[in-house]
């Protein structure tokens, strides 16, 4: 009977384990064409953490551009970005890249790469999930 619990318990810590992590997904992600003489340029879509544990969003790079996470306040009138270095995600919520609010800033624009239909690969780094790859296209700014 020692060696069935000792087994069963082993087993219950190994489900617990595995389901005790964040559990990063993206979606609708999108980059804006940007005109031929613009330098930088803005993506958008969805961060979710759909896990049970909190998780920090550490880095966002890509090779076609400089990418930085910006969050727009709105002073006296006046929207300024904040750079944000990182950004908790916590469990079971999200984190929405909009106009006006949390957005990737993308600027060193190559104009061979940044071209409607294209798309670019942004690499975001999480404290806990690692690194997550995706394609991300480039729209018009009406799509």
């Amino acid at each position: 009977m020692k060696k069935f619990s000792s087994s069963f318990i082993f087993f219950v810590a190994m489900i617990f384990s595995v389901s005790s992590h964040a559990d990063i997904e993206t979606n609708n992600f999108r980059i804006i064409l940007a005109p031929a003489v613009a330098k930088s340029t803005a993506a958008y879509g969805v961060i979710k953490n759909s896990g049970v544990e909190a998780d920090t969003l550490i880095d966002i790079s890509s090779d076609a551009a400089m990418v930085m996470l910006h969050k727009t306040e709105i002073n006296s009138g006046m929207a300024k970005m904040i750079h944000m270095p990182n950004l908790v995600i916590e469990a079971g919520s999200e984190l929405v890249l909009e106009p006006m609010s949390y957005h990737l800033m993308l600027s060193d624009l190559s104009e061979d790469v940044f071209k409607q239909g294209e798309t670019i690969m942004l690499l975001l780094e999480f404290e806990k999930m690692g690194v997550i790859k995706i394609e991300v296209p480039i729209v018009p700014a009406w799509e």
